[in-house]
């Protein structure tokens, strides 16, 4: 199931990386493929989701990094991803622009964060217009805004130690500008994408 599901999200994911991004797969990864994460994906790919979701975070809140130390920045991030993704998820469901996402799903996603949802702050009351949890259905109800108008572009990925570093920029889909630089730190995890952000900073 979860190779499933990542083969769909992957498919969304390369609809956001612009044509240089594709030049990814041929440049040097670290040999062991953790996790269930097919071996012909990279973990540029793979771990689009969690970045996209975290970097759009760090923008709404101007700041410089990501850290789950910031409750309601944790909580927006692991938002993000829920809403731009979570859709493609089988084990979700939808009921009048609603998402429902067992707590299962969701816990897998934060793990790409290096996050445990039982571990975090408390859900900050900013966000309970956009993310909630329903105690009879024990789900976690996204309630979905318009979709993003900017993807992910990965210029550079490089190993260093156990640690892969990601260097690209948020890009808009309606123009082409740059919006900000980000580079992103990854380490091999066994989760459900092989991987877990544990440092993301923007730069400009």
């Amino acid at each position: 199931m979860k190779k499933k599901l990542l083969s769909l999200i992957l498919a969304a994911c390369v609809l956001l990386l612009p044509v240089g991004g594709t030049a990814l797969a041929a440049q040097e990864e670290p040999a062991f493929q953790p996790g269930d994460v097919p071996a012909a994906s990279s973990a540029a790919e793979s771990m689009l989701p969690a970045i996209h979701g975290v970097v759009l975070a760090v923008l709404n809140h101007e700041t410089s990094s990501f850290t789950l130390d910031n409750g309601i920045l944790a909580w927006e991030g692991l938002y993000n991803m829920l809403s731009l993704y979570g859709q493609l998820d089988s084990r979700s469901s939808s009921d009048n622009g609603e998402l429902f996402l067992p707590e299962e799903t969701v816990q897998d996603y934060a793990s790409a964060l290096e996050a445990d949802v039982a571990a975090l702050p408390a859900l900050p009351a900013e966000l309970w217009d956009r993310i909630n949890y329903d105690n009879v259905s024990r789900c976690y109800v996204i309630f979905r805004g318009e979709d993003d108008q900017a993807g992910i572009q990965v210029d550079d990925t490089r190993c260093a130690g156990g640690d892969l570093i990601l260097t690209g920029s948020l890009v808009s889909e309606v123009d082409g500008q740059v919006l900000t630089g980000f580079q992103a730190v990854l380490q091999p995890r066994d989760n459900m994408f092989g991987w877990a952000v544990t440092a993301l900073t923007v730069t400009g």
